[in-house]
């Protein structure tokens, strides 16, 4: 039995899989595909949150299930996509995995940065989403789509934040590469690239804007959480069925007058 959630048979409802389902972007994200008609895996490594999420969706009659994981242990991963399988039921697909889990870490100079804060960033934002989605093939076929969500970040570098960038960038390859290779399986992959949303991910960067007197973008304001999900439900739909290696940017024009400053 995956999570505690009650199980109840969609037929042939498709199957969505989403990380960092417990908060932010994710959740928002579980929310607009539920309310499309999908059946949801919430991933996160936080169970109280992901099971309130469970419940939230249960009493709009939403079918969801969550799966407490770590995505930087490659044996989690496994065990999450073999929960998902069973949650598939005899339908036995995956037809939308939407790779949202990611840290952004606390801004260091390149010089003062340790490998092992390297690497972890690397680990949470570049490596876990490329080893879910490839083990996840299995799982898709034709129809299936995989978003990746990256970030404006991966378009300017920043001081304090080689990491972070490096991993945004890579995954933005990752997602033509992978979108290059699956589209003879009928799989499409694309990325969606948001600017600065209004989630606890980005309070440091949004505190130290206003520290700053820093303006957030051209439209002065900061992106909602549902936004991106909606770009991420219209991706993932049959409306884009020619759109695959795309980079989507959300970002209020960030990228019109991006700055390479940041905290020192």
């Amino acid at each position: 039995m995956v999570g505690s959630a009650a199980i109840v048979s969609a037929g042939d409802a498709p199957l969505a899989l989403v990380t960092g389902a417990s908060r932010g972007i994710g959740a928002a994200t579980a929310r607009r595909l539920v309310a499309d008609g999908h059946r949801v895996v919430l991933a996160a490594r936080s169970a109280g949150p992901l099971a309130e999420m469970v419940a939230e969706l249960a009493a709009g009659g939403g079918d969801a299930v969550a799966v407490p994981t770590d995505l930087t242990d490659t044996g989690a991963i496994h065990a999450l996509l073999d929960a998902t399988r069973e949650f598939a039921g005899t339908r036995g697909r995956l037809d939308v995995l939407v790779n949202n889990a990611g840290v952004l870490p606390e801004a260091t100079r390149a010089e003062r940065m340790t490998l092992d804060a390297w690497q972890s960033t690397l680990m949470l934002n570049l490596t876990s989403p490329w080893y879910l989605a490839t083990r996840a093939h299995a799982l898709m076929g034709e129809g299936s789509v995989v978003v990746n969500v990256t970030s404006s970040a991966a378009f300017y570098p920043s001081v304090g934040l080689s990491a972070y960038n490096a991993s945004k960038t890579a995954l933005n390859m990752v997602t033509r590469g992978l979108a290059l290779e699956w589209a003879r399986d009928g799989i499409r992959v694309v990325g969606i690239a948001p600017g600065l949303v209004d989630t606890e991910l980005a309070v440091p960067i949004t505190d130290w804007m206003t520290r700053t007197d820093q303006k957030v973008n051209p439209m002065g304001r900061l992106g909602r959480a549902d936004e991106v999900a909606e770009l991420v439900a219209f991706v993932a739909s049959g409306k884009a069925a020619y759109m695959t290696g795309s980079i989507v940017t959300l970002d209020g024009g960030e990228l019109l007058t991006a700055s390479s400053e940041a905290p020192k």
